[in-house]
């Protein structure tokens, strides 16, 4: 008895500390942290969508701000030749998400100033997407983003 009493005494106060950060939000690419806020302002507006269209729309919508992020944050790390791949798969699902949240807003799931908010950043994220790209393609010989 008394040791599983300790048992759940390490396991509360190991609950009580957080995680340790591995990777440190100050070497994040600027698009990524636009992201991850713009995922952030998603979910603070996804619990007041209805139940129907959350498990719908808002679903799909989560998915898109998702893979996008995750593919701009893995071009942060990928060589020359393979980010520009992955900078075309985070804008075109952003271009995605964009659509969707669109949709979800005419549809009344969201409000207008959840619209105005999460659409703004991820405008913003997809026009320093769109120039991260734009640099790397002007930077890169021709031909060598194929290999």
């Amino acid at each position: 008895m008394i040791s599983s009493y300790v048992w759940l005494n390490c396991v509360r106060i190991s609950l009580n500390v957080p995680p340790p950060r591995t990777i440190p939000q100050e070497n994040l690419v600027p698009v990524v942290t636009k992201l991850k806020e713009a995922y952030l302002a998603w979910q603070a507006a996804l619990p007041h969508v209805a139940k129907a269209r959350r498990q719908t729309i808002g679903a799909r919508i989560d998915d898109a701000i998702l893979d996008a992020l995750e593919s701009a944050f893995s071009a942060s790390y990928l060589p020359v030749t393979q980010k520009i791949a992955a900078l075309n798969s985070s804008i075109a699902r952003l271009d995605v998400a964009k659509f969707l949240l669109l949709v979800g807003w005419e549809c009344n799931a969201i409000t207008n100033a959840q619209h105005v908010r999460i659409s703004g950043l991820l405008i913003d994220a997809s026009k320093m997407l769109v120039g991260w790209r734009s640099y790397l393609e002007k930077k890169t010989p021709a031909g060598s983003e194929r290999k």
